[in-house]
């Protein structure tokens, strides 16, 4: 956490500097968004941080690349609370206005940077979250990669591939979790992890994950 917030106050930093000499308004389009989003990227890695962004290396970044990007659905921590059998679980799907590029080094996951929509077009909002973009690239079937997108569900610091099968939701756990049964890897119906999801949102205590 701590490194992502250092992160976070790094763009900030970034950001300002760069709108006293040349403000750049959002872009029309994500894909625009994210393709500059790479030169803000590579500014912002240095030898100091290069590792806490995923690089192996400060020089790495200089030949990032976007890979196939990932909108982000999110599970409010409410909704499953309140949630009751029969109930449609894709009621539970809430879409953000986020979506997640990975970035790419040779072929190979490193990074990534994220891209959220307001009323005035595409900006980054976030860069690195190595760990989670690693694990979700790793179960990735990129044949099929406009059907995919990130199941997150924040207060419980969550996230899982979604997929789109002959229009039902799979989704697949990225990590070991005590609070599920689920095995990394192994998709599942939406509905068939709801009971552990459930249970964990209704035994969390509140505090920061």
């Amino acid at each position: 956490m701590r490194s992502l917030i250092t992160i976070i106050v790094l763009v900030s930093l970034l950001v300002g500097c760069e709108s006293k000499q040349s403000p750049k308004p959002p872009s029309a389009q994500p894909q625009q968004a994210a393709d500059n989003a790479i030169g803000v990227l590579q500014k912002l890695v240095n030898e100091q941080n290069y590792r806490s962004f995923g690089f192996d290396s400060v020089d790495e970044v200089k030949q990032a690349q976007l890979s196939q990007p990932l909108a982000v659905m999110n599970i409010p921590l409410d909704a499953l609370k309140g949630y009751q059998a029969g109930t449609d679980p894709q009621s539970l799907l809430v879409k953000t206005s986020e979506t997640i590029y990975p970035v790419t080094v040779n072929g190979q996951v490193k990074s990534s940077v994220t891209i959220v929509h307001t009323e005035t077009g595409y900006a980054p909002s976030s860069f690195g979250n190595a760990p989670i973009v690693k694990a979700l690239s790793q179960y990735r079937q990129l044949t099929n990669a406009q059907s995919e997108f990130v199941v997150r569900v924040p207060a419980l610091n969550l996230y899982f591939l979604g997929r789109t099968v002959e229009g039902k939701t799979m989704i697949v756990p990225i990590a070991e979790d005590p609070r599920m049964k689920l095995r990394p890897g192994e998709p599942v119906p939406f509905e068939a992890a709801l009971p552990d999801l459930v249970a964990a949102a209704n035994a969390y205590n509140g505090l920061p994950m």
